[in-house]
């Protein structure tokens, strides 16, 4: 019993002695500047961490097979027709989800996409096919507004498609594999935001990888780009200069898989 009154007492005596919080301006902005460097770095050391993972995928750009679409995939189209994933037999499709309320975070994918479609017009071959995540807001009426604002409302080989949600979700994460959702750091915690991805898909159905996310391309470029500019020293220790053209190397080998899949030259794995 002593113990715990003595304990107790000097408990009391630290508490008593503790100064309010600091709230100096001046100090409080230099440390939301030092935890958004922060921030920054740790950004690109996880963007580092992933292009060391998939080294050997840029040394042969080839795509390979993830797995084969065995699951029928049913659906409503732009023109509230019927769509299903049978109709892609046969054809080479690159894949996107949709969310006509994250248009900011679709531009880089449905960009490159339109571009594709305009780089080979006269290719019947040629599938280009969305699957909204919101379909209680993203209707037949709104994905034909999206179709006619990228300038393919006329190209019969674009198919944005509704499902019911539920179908729909699981068919892009479990199927094709293609997450839509991602967890970013922010300085009030982890924060959740769409994910905009491109895959392919060959004739036989096959879900090839790389998948790409221009996004993140872009963000590496910007932060690379910036870090030159603020911290010459760490940019050169994290060789930043090698990802300041990120963005138009996946571009470039977007052109390049889809070259590999007309040709026939995959990669096994």
């Amino acid at each position: 019993p002593l113990r715990r009154q003595r304990q107790m007492c000097i408990r009391d005596r630290q508490i008593s002695h503790l100064e309010p919080a600091e709230r100096d301006p001046v100090k409080l902005r230099r440390t939301g500047l030092s935890i958004a460097a922060l921030m920054v770095a740790g950004g690109l050391l996880v963007t580092y961490a992933y292009r060391i993972k998939h080294q050997e995928d840029e040394k042969d750009s080839r795509p390979h097979v993830v797995q084969r679409l065995t699951e029928v995939f049913f659906g409503r189209d732009q023109n509230n027709k019927a769509f299903s994933t049978e109709q892609l037999k046969g054809k080479t499709t690159l894949f996107t989800p949709l969310s006509l309320r994250e248009r900011e975070r679709m531009e880089e994918a449905l960009s490159a996409m339109t571009d594709l479609s305009r780089k080979f017009p006269e290719d019947q071959n040629l599938r280009f096919v969305g699957i909204t995540i919101d379909p209680e807001a993203d209707g037949p009426a709104e994905l034909q507004d999206l179709l006619a604002d990228l300038g393919v409302a006329n190209d019969e080989r674009w198919f944005f498609v509704q499902a019911e949600e539920e179908a729909a979700r699981g068919y892009i994460r479990h199927k094709i594999r293609v997450e839509f959702k991602e967890s970013v750091p922010s300085l009030d915690g982890p924060r959740d935001r769409f994910r905009s991805t491109l895959v392919f898909i060959d004739e036989n159905l096959h879900v090839l990888a790389p998948a790409f996310d221009l996004n993140l391309a872009q963000e590496v470029a910007l932060d690379a780009r910036r870090l030159l500019d603020e911290n010459p020293e760490e940019a050169r220790r994290l060789n930043a200069r090698q990802r300041t053209e990120d963005w138009q190397k996946a571009r470039n080998r977007l052109d390049a898989v889809l070259r590999y899949i007309r040709e026939g030259d995959l990669k096994e794995g």
